[in-house]
């Protein structure tokens, strides 16, 4: 790997952050207190953070900086707007699932009809307000609408998690799709609908994002009685060459797209700085169950015992280690 790429890529995905935070304090936090104000309620603790601190601030603005840095195209103050609008959408939807109970065909109606939709409590109104403006300004609608009823049906099966009969292969189906649809959408906000080579990537880069995402949500899903493949795990030294495995077929098809091989190089070393923490994480647990056992009871354990703390100086340097690692795995 060219030394000069991953350092390139770094300063980007800084760079990135920092655009992302200028252009969050001046719209997207006027624009949480106008929603308040407007529809007559609050977002909560839990909900402000997502927004501010992940969907609206790295998912959403550097996956899609990254997509188009790939590309070699700007990305425009629309995009950028479309990006975090959807940052807010994305924890709003989860809970009118998750928190709020409500039946899938009014989520139905409220995902592809929303200006026909009685909104009642805060998230729909939310909800209603910015779906019916993505609706008007993606350029690409009928792909947006597509990977939006991809979502909406994910949402759906993954109520099979909150079983502990759930088949591991089913489990592991919902698993890799449900984190392939949260980046596909993400992608089909921009300007540039993907292409069939650029969704094979987003399907597998997805996936390994999802279980990412999992192996650091552990004590909330065991606490929360969600079956994930992290906290089914009886080997996570298996689970890590399998994920390993993943990495490599992925950053087969990166390095395959029809871009220039330096900018299907940066690209590969950014998505790889989410796969290497997870790969941390992966570590992590294989040292929990060497140190436990493989049938451990998780639920015996505290909020400490299960969460990873990524700001340790040990992992931390890991991390560093594998963000170098992992793009040269071909």
């Amino acid at each position: 790997m060219n030394i000069l790429n991953y350092f390139t890529a770094c300063y980007r995905v800084v760079n990135e952050l920092q655009k992302q935070r200028q252009f969050n304090h001046a719209f997207l936090a006027p624009y949480l207190n106008e929603l308040e104000e407007k529809h007559q309620g609050s977002f909560s603790t839990e909900q402000r953070f997502k927004i501010e601190k992940y969907y609206g601030l790295l998912i959403g603005p550097v996956l899609c900086g990254t997509y188009k840095m790939l590309y070699g195209t700007e990305f425009t103050e629309e995009e950028r707007k479309r990006a975090t609008l959807f940052g807010i959408l994305t924890p709003l939807g989860d809970d009118l699932f998750d928190v709020h109970d409500v039946p899938i065909d009014k989520i139905t109606q409220l995902t592809f009809h929303p200006e026909n939709y009685p909104a009642e409590i805060f998230a729909e109104k939310v909800v209603k307000e910015i779906q019916s403006s993505l609706l008007k300004n993606v350029p690409n609608k009928n792909e947006y609408t597509a990977a939006s009823k991809d979502v909406l049906d994910l949402q759906v099966a993954t109520a099979a998690q909150t079983s502990s009969d759930i088949k591991y292969d089913v489990l592991e189906e919902i698993t890799f799709r449900k984190g392939a649809v949260s980046v596909i959408i993400y992608h089909q906000i921009l300007n540039e609908a993907a292409d069939k080579q650029m969704m094979k990537v987003l399907n597998e880069l997805g996936g390994l994002y999802q279980l990412g995402n999992d192996l650091f949500d552990v004590y909330k899903d065991t606490r929360d009685g969600i079956t994930t493949i992290p906290n089914r795990c009886r080997d996570f030294k298996q689970l890590k060459q399998q994920f390993l495995e993943k990495v490599r077929y992925m950053n087969e098809l990166i390095h395959s797209l029809p871009y220039q091989k330096n900018e299907k190089e940066k690209f590969s070393i950014i998505i790889n700085s989410i796969n290497a923490r997870s790969l941390v994480a992966i570590d992590e647990w294989t040292r929990f169950q060497e140190k436990y056992g493989r049938d451990v009871e998780l639920k015996k354990f505290n909020r400490k015992e299960l969460i990873i703390d990524m700001e340790k100086p040990r992992l931390f340097l890991k991390w560093l280690w594998y963000t170098w690692l992992l793009p040269t795995r071909l």
